[in-house]
């Protein structure tokens, strides 16, 4: 297949940014929004919860949608659901002296979250379809590199966007999924999508349940590195911020440090998308330097004293290991799951990485009140899930084990 023009994937690369936007732009709005609408820290915390709950249950159920009406119809449909949840919160804001204007601004963001998790699983499906040999490895390598941008940019637009009211952060929301749906109705063909009849739903199924229960050694250390990766990149993240709040204690040189790891991120992720060959022997090699280099970042903040630069080296380093983990583990998957089922088995694996999103500030939130705990807790884990790939190794991506099925091949 010939190469595709820039601007499919720039649409296509629009839909994980909106989902991290959609979460991560508001934590920095909290404090006014709190003050303005006269709510405690507790229902401050349901703005960002009612959002992320419903994303990630939905997320699987966006994978199966559109493996079975395709990618383009469930953005197309999802897209105008975050646009509508928008309106609604942003009618609440106009009324934010009403009682019910809180309630009001919660079912708008519930809303937001139901469109978002339809349009989380897409990407990564999409370019699957889309592209294909060393174009498709690429293609998922930019992906992880729309990700690391989104995270990156949403506390700074949080910042913008406070400084003149952070009502507008439900118009900018707006406004970027409208974007991104124009973007994928005018550019994004059909070729894009599933044909229905080439695999009916009852034979999908069967394949999905056949390919997870035959193929779990190969699945399992992709899906355990994903959740795993992102509880322990974003648990130290949220440790880091509260570090840098207690010796620093400047926003704009804090916000500039905290975007460090996630360059990181962002940077080897691109790289390592860029230098894969299509080759499983290569995928497995860089799944195991990504997981070395995470290893090394965790015993460097056991061993090194937790001050602010010696944890913001460490983060480093496993911020740049997880970058080059996640194209290969990206690309590894889809180079072996068919077409038809592309969609269901991202969804979950888009559904884990989130989970690990939301779950570890909460439990290194816990930690911290016993810091030494913390960074053990997170050295186990890391170790943990060395341990499961190593007893995976031999079936990951596809080894000789493996073979039989012709699930196992494009």
């Amino acid at each position: 297949m010939g190469a595709r023009p820039g601007y499919i994937m720039f649409f296509i690369g629009l839909l994980p940014i909106i989902m991290v936007i959609g979460n991560s732009m508001f934590i920095p709005l909290l404090p006014q929004m709190q003050i303005d609408l006269a709510i405690t820290t507790v229902e401050g915390g349901w703005l960002l919860t009612s959002f992320s709950i419903p994303a990630a249950l939905l997320v699987p159920l966006g994978g199966i949608l559109s493996d079975r009406f395709g990618r383009r119809k469930i953005a197309l449909i999802a897209l105008p659901i975050i646009m509508i949840g928008c309106f609604i919160s942003a009618i609440a804001t106009m009324k934010a002296e009403v009682t019910n204007a809180f309630q009001l601004m919660l079912i708008g963001r519930v809303i937001q979250g139901v469109g978002a998790g339809g349009v989380t699983p897409l990407a990564m499906a999409f370019i699957s379809d889309i592209y294909h040999g060393e174009q498709r490895n690429r293609a998922l390598g930019t992906i992880e590199v729309f990700n690391g941008i989104g995270k990156v940019i949403s506390p700074i637009i949080g910042g913008v966007v406070l400084a003149l009211s952070w009502s507008l952060s439900f118009v900018f929301l707006f406004a970027i999924s409208l974007f991104a749906l124009v973007g994928i109705l005018l550019f994004v063909q059909t070729d894009a999508t599933v044909s229905i009849d080439q695999v009916p739903y009852q034979k999908r199924k069967k394949n999905i349940t056949y390919l997870f229960k035959i193929h779990w050694r190969w699945l399992l250390p992709i899906f355990f590195t994903g959740v795993i990766g992102m509880f322990l990149l974003f648990g130290y993240l949220f440790y880091f911020s509260y570090l840098l709040e207690m010796t620093i204690a400047n926003s704009l040189w804090n916000g500039i440090f905290l975007a460090v790891p996630l360059f990181m991120l962002t940077i080897f992720s691109y790289m390592t998308g860029r230098g894969l060959k299509g080759k499983e022997t290569q995928y497995k090699k860089v799944f195991s330097y990504g997981l070395l280099f995470m290893l090394i970042g965790a015993l460097m903040i056991v061993i090194l004293p937790l001050q602010w630069m010696a944890f913001l080296l460490s983060l480093m380093f496993f911020s740049a290991g997880f970058g080059m983990l996640l194209p290969a583990a990206n690309s590894a998957l889809a180079s072996i799951v068919t077409k038809g089922e592309r969609g269901t088995v991202f969804s979950f694996y888009s559904m884990l990485r989130f989970l690990g999103v939301a779950l570890g500030p909460l439990f290194f939130g816990i930690w911290m009140m016993n810091e030494e705990q913390m960074v053990f807790s997170a050295l186990f884990l890391i170790c943990l899930n060395t341990v499961v790939v190593l007893y995976c190794w031999p079936c990951f991506p596809v080894g000789k084990e493996c073979k039989g099925t012709e699930l196992s091949r494009l």
